[in-house]
């Protein structure tokens, strides 16, 4: 989490969205060297990520798939613009963890059916809680939130919901060798998380979120 996000801070989101709002970050292998440890250990997926959404600078954040720049008042408030909304589509999961591995299961459903033509997709992401990266070239040395692995490849699952019909997707993952042999990063595999969401493909909208803390 950036800094000036942080509670306290004149930038804080505030309780209300903190406690609701996922987070996860997509690491880019610029304006540096290209050379940043949580890119280079995933880099077809920071790359898929990074070319679904047109992202060309950074930082750079996107709201429920709207682009909200990289001014931080932006992403204080833009959160706040989705507070009523009312999806029509459900996300539970459930799971356990054992040392640097989790099982998990994942149900989504919707009261709606799929309109026909739609490319509605489901996205299940692990993500770090917290990295610490003491070298960082930036000075930015704790970074929050921090995507691992999409874990049904980086352009998700279509599915054409059906009302009254769950779907179930059952997971077995171990964070991988490129994370816990990395000699430049540092983490408490106790912050993992795993945050799925169901997309509109086409119009990034976001909608639908849950994520899950495994502590």
């Amino acid at each position: 989490m950036y800094e000036s996000l942080k509670p306290g801070t004149v930038n804080y989101v505030g309780a209300n969205v903190d406690t609701i709002w996922s987070r996860m970050f997509y690491h880019v292998w610029w304006p540096g060297q290209g050379n940043d440890p949580m890119y280079l250990a995933n880099t077809s997926m920071n790359q898929v990520r990074n070319n679904y959404y047109e992202n060309n600078y950074t930082p750079h954040m996107y709201t429920n798939g709207k682009d909200s720049g990289s001014n931080t008042t932006s992403w204080k408030n833009d959160p706040k613009n989705f507070l009523n909304n009312v999806g029509i589509h459900e996300i539970k999961i459930s799971g356990i963890q054992s040392g640097n591995t989790i099982d998990f299961n994942i149900n989504s459903s919707s009261v709606k059916n799929s309109k026909q033509g739609e490319d509605i997709r489901l996205f299940v992401a692990t993500v770090m809680d917290e990295v610490i990266y003491p070298n960082s070239p930036n000075g930015l040395t704790s970074h929050h939130h921090s995507v691992i692995e999409m874990l049904l490849n980086n352009t998700g699952k279509k599915i054409s919901f059906v009302n009254g019909v769950e779907y179930l997707e059952i997971f077995n993952w171990t964070i991988p060798e490129s994370w816990l042999n990395h000699r430049l990063i540092s983490f408490d595999s106790n912050d993992l998380s795993v945050i799925a969401w169901i997309q509109n493909y086409t119009s990034k909208e976001i909608l639908q979120v849950a994520e899950f803390n495994f502590d």
